[in-house]
Order: structure tokens, then sequence, then C-alpha cells
């Protein structure tokens, strides 16, 4: 096949040795050891270009998918490969061989990244993570092609101009947090939030994309130890750790930490011997105190003390209570029938979840501190401790609460 001839940074057509359109070489397109090199063809569809950045399991390039050759003509997207170089080296002919004795993790890790990606096309309805748009193997690995996205990375918005401001920061992350609620729902973790992926948008919400760490959510499963130093927690040093949502949301706590501040927070493994985070409220004193103190919780190290879910957080970081009003005498409220220790606590959990739930929908913030107090009833290792909380919740819960969950164990 004659090569079409593109701009490999751009992606513009031009054969010339500078691109007309951005001032690249030819040189410009590979700056990563072991990148494919330009020009390279996959899957009889994509024209790779330049790579835009590589880590410890892959390389993410940019490339055209053609539609013709003469003129080159195509929609730019995104296109990760699976490549770990510490265990694997990439041939003349472009393949990957993996080293004789990691041979089988090569294969298993080759295996998961396939299977973890596919599980991108379930959020295909949610705008703040980055769209899958094919996967097929080649060269002895595997690749994604995903959208590409147009923006600046947290990263380097910060480095370049300096902390964003913090009511603009807040109102650019609100959606993209209420996202992430719904990534975990779907019971994924991402495991490597920080300011290099998550890309700004102009007119659009925040976009999270390298999903290369992302697992199934099973907090009892031993993961694969993955961590970038200031942004991933302390269980994530530990291939036993337990992770869950509340991992995403200290990464994420930690990105906006920087992002408001510029200053990168300390490696967890040294906060556990001399914790030298500083306040954020003194070193961002536009945020509000209750704004801090909600980011101070989700970079807490003991992950039962943070918020236990975006929903949480959001609740924190943008519900504003109202001006609390005289209160009328309220009227009896027949008490709610006891959580017994032999009962299905998880049942009562439930509908106790739903009617903080519809009063949340009814009125913003009537329901979310009492969501939060749930997820840390939830997160109890014990039935008869999970009982004796909520039973609390409920005798010392509003009228409307006891009636509503009333209500909802009787479905």
């Amino acid at each position: 096949m004659i090569k079409p001839y593109a701009c490999m940074r751009c992606m513009a057509q031009s054969d010339d040795t500078i691109c007309p359109v951005c001032g690249a070489t030819a040189e410009d397109a590979q700056r990563i050891r072991g990148a494919l090199a330009p020009q390279t063809i996959l899957n009889g569809k994509y024209l790779v270009g330049a790579a835009l950045g590589g880590g410890g399991f892959g390389v993410t390039y940019r490339a055209l998918k053609l539609s013709s050759l003469r003129p080159v003509q195509g929609e730019t997207v995104a296109v990760k490969e699976y490549f770990p170089r510490n265990i694997s080296t990439r041939r003349v002919n472009g393949s990957i061989e993996p080293n004789p004795r990691e041979r089988e993790n090569f294969d298993r890790w080759r295996s998961k990244f396939v299977q973890e990606y596919r599980m991108l096309h379930r959020m295909e309805q949610c705008p703040s993570v980055v769209h899958v748009l094919d996967i097929f193997e080649e060269n002895n690995t595997a690749y994604l092609v995903m959208e590409y996205v147009e923006g600046t990375t947290i990263e380097k918005r910060v480095r370049e101009q300096g902390p964003i401001p913090a009511q603009q920061l807040l109102k650019t992350m609100e959606p993209f947090i209420n996202d992430m609620y719904r990534l975990n729902e779907r019971n994924v973790v991402h495991r490597d939030m920080n300011p290099s992926n998550i890309i700004l948008r102009r007119d659009a919400p925040p976009i999270l994309i390298d999903f290369g760490s992302a697992r199934p959510n099973d907090p009892e499963t031993k993961k694969t130890v993955l961590i970038r130093k200031g942004y991933a927690p302390p269980e994530q040093y530990d291939s036993d750790g337990r992770q869950g949502a509340w991992t995403d949301v200290y990464g994420l706590c930690a990105t906006l930490y920087f992002a408001l501040t510029g200053v990168e927070p300390p490696d967890a493994r040294e906060r556990r011997y001399d914790d030298r985070l500083q306040d954020i409220g003194e070193l961002c004193p536009a945020l509000s105190r209750r704004q801090a103190n909600v980011l101070m919780a989700g970079l807490e190290m003991d992950y039962t003390k943070r918020p236990a879910s975006f929903e949480s957080l959001a609740a924190g970081l943008y519900y504003v209570p109202p001006a609390s009003p005289e209160k009328p005498k309220e009227k009896t409220i027949a008490p709610v029938r006891p959580v017994q220790r032999d009962e299905d606590v998880a049942a009562a959990l439930l509908a106790a979840r739903r009617a903080a739930r519809l009063a949340e929908k009814l009125c913003r913030g009537s329901g979310a501190p009492i969501l939060n107090e749930l997820d840390r009833i939830s997160r109890l290792s014990r039935l008869d401790e999970q009982a004796e909380n909520l039973n609390r919740l409920l005798a010392e819960g509003r009228p409307w609460f006891r009636v509503l969950t009333r209500l909802m164990r009787r479905k």
C-alpha cells in the first residue's frame, strides 16, 4: 500500500517537509521511546500520527480514521496501544514482544486491557467520559480507538496560567462530579484521577480520559498497584487495600486541591508518618469554610472518613443550607418499626436511601445530609452496628423522613 501523507502532529493534508498549517516537522511526531513509526496504518484504516503521551501500560497517538487516501481525509481520533514497556519491547516490524519470563503476565494484562475498556461502551450517555469507538488486536497487542478531545488538561492549565479561580472551577466541575457519580453507580472505579487525566473544554463539561487503571468495583478483590504520587490514596499502595468510589473521591479532591492552589498534595505514604497537608482554606481563601472542609474530608487518609460517593461530595460542595425559619410545633409521628438484628438490614437501608433521594428530588439539599449518614452506616462492617445506627437515625430524624421510610419499607 502506498502510504498517504499527512502532518503527523495536526493531521492536516501535507507532503511538505514542514507542515504549512502547524509548522511541525517529521521529527515532531515521535517523542516517546518505542512508539510506533509515523505513517503506520493500523487495522487497515487508522493512520498513526504523533505520540500524545505514554505511561506504564501504553502509548496514545493522534490518528486519522481514513475515509480516503488521495487526498488524505478522515476523522481525527485517539488510538491507545497496549505496550507495557517494563516487560516487553517493540520489534522492527512494529509488533510487541513480551520478555520470555513475563509472557503470562503480558497476555493476562492484554486481555484485561480489552475487557476493561469494553465497559466504557456503557458510558456513551455520560458527557464527562471519553467515548470508545473501536477495539481491535494487531502487532501481538491491543488497540483502543477513542474520540479525540480538544482542550487543555488541568495540569497544563495550572502550570501555564496558575491556580484556577475557585468559583469558576467549582462551576465548571459540577456536571463532571455528577457524571462521576453515574460512573461509580455503574460499578466502575477509575483509580487514576489526576490533573493530567481531566481535560477542560471551552463549551462542554470537563472530560475524563485514560481508563488504563479502571476496574470493576469489587472492594474485596486484590488490585494491581498503580500510583500517581500526590493523587493516589493510601489504599492504592497496598494490593489488598479496600478500594471503591472513595478512592476516586480522594483523587479528584487532590486534583481540585492542585487546581485551586497550584500546590501538589504530598504523597500519601509520607502523610502516614508526617502529614504536612496544608488546609486548602488557608491557600485558597475564596472557598467557603464549608467547601474547604469538604475537600479536606475528601483527602482523609482513613477512607471511612471521606465522602463515600460523588453524590455526597457534590452535596457538600454545592448545597447551600436555607435560612432556618422559626420551627412550628411538630405533630407527633408514629415511630418507625425498629430494624432488628436478624432482619434484612440491607432492605431497610435501601428504603431509607429511597426516602432521602425522593426528598432530595422534591427539595434540593433536604436529603443530602441523610444520604451522607447512610453512606457512613453502609460502610460499617457488622450488621448489628448498621442496625443500631440506622435505628438511631430513624428515631432522631425529621418526621417526613420517618414517614417516607415507613412507606418505602411497606413496598
